[in-house]
């Protein structure tokens, strides 16, 4: 039996597969970080570009503050970040430049470790990324596979792939990322050995999977049996359904089985009832075990993805189309030359599949997303691309006219920092480079007034107020005063009242 490290994925992944990506906040990684830093996970997952822009977008909060807080609470955790390399927060592809500086200030906020992935499964461009983040300073880069099925990703496929990084340098280990919850115990048992088969250097040691089919759980435990020693894991309420195994279960399996698992249960459990009270006070979903569905093997759309679809269709009136726009997406997906159903590429597929279904005829209008992802923008399609819609495709105006932005036409630095003031910091102007100018004034606003707040003696807004008193576990004082009488709170036992204060 092994000895299995987990790394928790809470705040991140489960957050992203529950939460729309929107449902954590700053005050959420203060509450939660203490207990998460006491369970002695290997590593936790602190963000992908994605929180970057949810937190600014929708929060109004610094994103790099919100990381600041994370190391702070779990100064001795092991922080992680996950990236495919090609896209930082957009989803036109990023400048190399600006990757650089992302991955310069991860590291200057806390963040040692870092998950590479290309869902094309472009080697080459996976490798440079990796090769950006021990120039930045990483001191541990993690080069996955990305897990799907269709008649071209294989065993070989992916052996033949994950080959490519055995003489990389810059690859510290090597991980199996399965982000639709697609894998079996069957599957497991056939492509570890072949990975490793095609392995001289590098070791295979970790496993993502997600319960989309309620299968995780069981993968995670035929992984551990299989020598995968690091397991992705999630506390309730952001575990399950769509998200990952929940840890506390996970646990008592893998103990069960015979493994060892060094972690403090009970810091875990703190941990998910902290998240628990939230959920509750905010109305969040709690993750539930998912039934299995076998024809999610066949369509393989995310959660999300399906309902954000059905939710269009039913706005424009035509729900009734559903069913067909979700059979359609097998047809353009094969079309398209297999890529892998995630995020952009999901969305891509749908649309389309929603634009033939509407239209009555295939391909009669095709999506710029899609036009571009078939003339290179992504890298190479897996496998081969319908002859006939390549040909349809190169004939557009936008395939003929399209200015392809190479490297070279990129602003450097320098120049963003002319366009956005020579002041600005390096973590603003990043992310200014790639958000909507309104956005960023937004949570600049927000950012100083907290600051001129917390300047004025620790003032409250409402929205903080309210955040402040839904957390039962922090210390609070509060005063409220009208002419003469004077109320003040001080943490939840003393309540004093007096005239004329």
């Amino acid at each position: 039996m092994s000895d299995i490290q987990l790394i928790d994925v809470t705040l991140r992944d489960g957050n992203q597969s529950l939460w729309g990506a929107v449902g954590v906040r700053t005050s959420t990684v203060q509450r939660i970080a203490p207990h998460l830093g006491a369970v002695g996970y290997f590593a936790v997952e602190a963000a992908t570009s994605t929180m970057f822009a949810t937190a600014v977008r929708y929060h109004r909060e610094d994103p790099w503050e919100r990381l600041d807080a994370l190391h702070r609470g779990m100064p001795d955790t092991t922080l992680g970040f996950l990236t495919t390399g090609k896209r930082f927060i957009t989803f036109s592809r990023t400048p190399a430049n600006l990757f650089q500086l992302a991955f310069d200030l991860l590291r200057r906020h806390g963040v040692t470790r870092m998950w590479v992935i290309d869902p094309m499964h472009d080697m080459e461009a996976a490798m440079s990324t990796a090769r950006m983040a021990k120039k930045a300073g990483f001191e541990e880069v993690i080069g996955g596979i990305c897990y799907t099925v269709s008649p071209v990703h294989t065993d070989e496929y992916f052996a033949q792939k994950v080959a490519q990084f055995d003489a990389c340098e810059a690859i510290d280990s090597i991980y199996i990322k399965d982000p639709a919850g697609l894998l079996t115990p069957e599957r497991l048992q056939t492509l570890v050995p072949r990975l490793r088969g095609n392995l001289k250097k590098k070791a295979v040691q970790e496993l993502h999977t997600h319960c989309n089919t309620g299968l995780g759980p069981l993968n995670l435990l035929t992984g551990a049996d299989l020598g995968l020693v690091r397991l992705h894991c999630a506390l309730p309420p952001l575990a399950d359904g769509s998200s990952h195994a929940s840890g506390l279960q996970l646990v008592h399996n893998l103990r069960a089985r015979g493994h060892r698992v060094d972690v403090d249960l009970d810091a875990m459990q703190r941990a998910s009832d902290t998240l628990t009270r939230e959920a509750r006070l905010r109305n969040l979903p709690e993750g539930k075990p998912q039934v299995y569905d076998e024809a999610y093997y066949q369509h393989t759309l995310p959660g999300g993805v399906l309902s954000t679809t059905a939710r269009q269709l039913r706005e424009m009136g035509r729900a009734d189309l559903m069913p067909a726009v979700v059979e359609e997406a097998r047809q353009v997906r094969a079309d398209l030359g297999w890529p892998i159903v995630v995020t952009p590429f999901a969305q891509y597929i749908v649309t389309q599949a929603a634009l033939n279904v509407i239209a009555g005829e295939r391909y009669q209008r095709i999506s710029d997303e899609v036009v571009d992802m078939l003339l290179g923008d992504w890298g190479p399609m897996p496998g081969p691309v319908s002859p006939e819609l390549m040909d349809r495709v190169q004939s557009l105006p936008r395939a003929r006219q399209r200015a392809r932005s190479e490297e070279s036409d990129a602003p450097s630095l320098d120049e963003l920092r002319r366009r956005f003031g020579a002041q600005v910091s390096d973590e603003d102007l990043l992310l200014r480079a790639v958000m909507p100018g309104e956005q960023m004034d937004d949570m600049v606003r927000a950012r100083e007034s907290r600051g001129r707040a917390r300047s004025a003696g620790g003032d409250l807004g409402l929205r903080e107020l309210a955040e402040a008193l839904s957390d039962p576990q922090r210390p609070l004082s509060i005063r409220v005063s009208q002419g003469d009488t004077t109320l003040s709170l001080t943490g939840r036992r003393t309540c004093s009242i007096s005239e004329g204060a």
